[in-house]
């Protein structure tokens, strides 16, 4: 049923987006009552069929009825004004038959929405969502391309536990989008779920004197466009853009890995120097590098942590070696193996963050054995450390519970030895390649490859809320 929604737009915005803002808006239908609406909400499904349902955490996060191959995002954004311009393309595939779908998009003006290049009523709903009907449905399986023209002043989300994530803007006047678990949708329209890995190819126009840094590689810059591919599948939270005036460094590692390190107004490039030994050590212990590309930015303001964008992660001025080494670890334990669920992403960052013990003892550190049973100690038999569940800590924790995460990953290296702990380290991520996985895949693989039954290590470090046995530990 058509219905009338009245808005206003100050005619600033207008000038601004340069563009009109008629369009036909359609009232949402109940998505269950037909089977040609795509979901609001990823639907994940196990591969035995068993439906896993919605994301617990995150419900709303991403959508169903359709695969996204590529994002390609053309924007203008004006430092001075904070003001972006832009227009987004996305590539996709149907997974059933199509009269309406949604993307994720926060805040921002949506002024046309074009679907393989004929005009599309929408409407925005709920916190995120733009809700597209196309003119006629898409048939399953078939490819179909979105187009959508979008302005505004982007604004970060605040996640409890991981501070600010998405676009802001930075001191040095300046912006970032970066972080997990929403970032990409501050920015442009996305299919916001790491089930829904795709290529993204961005060209940002800025101007004179500013630089672009992204995800991927550089392809060119030309009269102040900068252009960026990222031809390996990325997770949307996994993708990043900064503007500032930027230093850039690039080099090449022994492997031949390319390093593209941005520095902006203030950074100090002294973490940047360690990246050639730390990615040596990972590819030693991880196996070969899976992008083409690596390096970061470095930014001259005080951050929570860094974020570890696909390829190039952001820091800020308070990262340290071990931020250092844990976002270049997360490339392949959490990058190229992805989570399904919030709920899981402690399983990939407990071992990244493991990885940075491992570093530590190499390089003069304290022994990991010495390390584990020291905080064993300190924390006791705490239910304050204990009582939180690594399989499921809750919506906002997800990112808050590797301090006990760390401990289950060397204590399944004592229990299941050396060789086949390493194997795990090392084999799970190419293995998982392009494949999302949970916990109860990783615990599925650990038992495999460990060649035993670990039911009760499982239970007991996995989804136990108490100090695991001494056996066990």
């Amino acid at each position: 049923m058509a219905v009338r929604i009245r808005r206003t737009f100050s005619s600033t915005t207008l000038s601004l987006c340069g563009l009109s803002l008629c369009c036909s808006l359609l009232s949402p239908a109940v998505a269950h009552a037909d089977d040609t609406i795509g979901s609001d909400g990823y639907v994940h499904v196990a591969p035995n069929g068993v439906v896993l349902g919605v994301d617990p955490y995150y419900p709303t996060d991403g959508n169903g009825g359709y695969d996204v191959g590529d994002y390609t995002v053309d924007l203008s954004y004006d430092p001075a004004s904070r003001f972006l311009n832009a227009k987004a393309f996305v590539t996709a595939t149907t997974t059933q038959r199509l009269s309406r779908f949604n993307l994720d998009l926060r805040g921002l003006t949506v002024t046309a929405v074009k679907v393989n290049g004929v005009p599309a009523s929408f409407v925005r709903a709920k916190a995120h969502e733009l809700v597209i009907t196309p003119a006629t449905e898409l048939a399953a399986d078939t490819s179909f391309t979105v187009e959508v023209v979008y302005c505004g002043r982007p604004q970060p989300e605040y996640t409890p536990g991981r501070g600010l994530t998405g676009w802001r803007t930075t001191r040095s006047g300046g912006a970032v989008a970066a972080g997990a678990p929403h970032s990409a949708s501050t920015w442009f329209p996305v299919n916001d779920t790491s089930a829904d890995k795709a290529t993204f190819h961005l060209n940002a126009t800025v101007p004179t004197g500013w630089g672009v840094v992204s995800t991927g590689v550089r392809k060119a810059v030309r009269g102040g466009t900068h252009s960026w591919a990222e031809e390996v599948p990325v997770t949307p939270s996994a993708t990043m853009i900064a503007v500032d005036r930027f230093t850039v460094r690039e080099s090449t590692l022994p492997g031949g890995t390319s390093v593209f390190d941005a520095f902006a107004s203030g950074a100090d490039p002294a973490l940047a120097r360690k990246l050639p030994a730390v990615m040596e050590f990972l590819t030693g212990k991880l196996g070969p590098y899976p992008l083409p590309s690596t390096g970061g930015v470095y930014l001259s303001e005080w951050l929570t942590h860094s974020h570890p964008s696909q390829g190039r992660p952001v820091h800020g001025v308070a990262a340290d070696e071990s931020a250092l080494v844990q976002s270049l670890a997360s490339q392949w334990w959490g990058n190229q193996l992805a989570i399904k669920m919030w709920k899981d992403q402690p399983m990939v960052e407990s071992f990244a963050r493991y990885v940075v013990w491992l570093w530590n003892e190499a390089n003069g550190g304290l022994a990991v054995e010495q390390r584990y049973q020291d905080v064993l100690r300190r924390v006791g038999a705490d239910p304050r450390f204990w009582g939180r569940e690594l399989a499921d800590p809750g919506a906002g924790r997800e990112f808050s519970v590797t301090d006990k995460g760390v401990l289950m990953v060397h204590a399944l290296r004592k229990h299941i030895g050396d060789d086949k702990f390493f194997m795990v380290l090392r084999d799970y991520p190419e293995i998982a390649t392009l494949l999302n996985q949970g916990w109860h895949d990783w615990e599925l693989y650990t038992a495999a490859v460990a060649d035993k039954d670990l039911t009760a290590f499982h239970e007991a470090w996995v989804h136990g809320t108490t100090l695991p046995p001494a056996e066990l530990r």
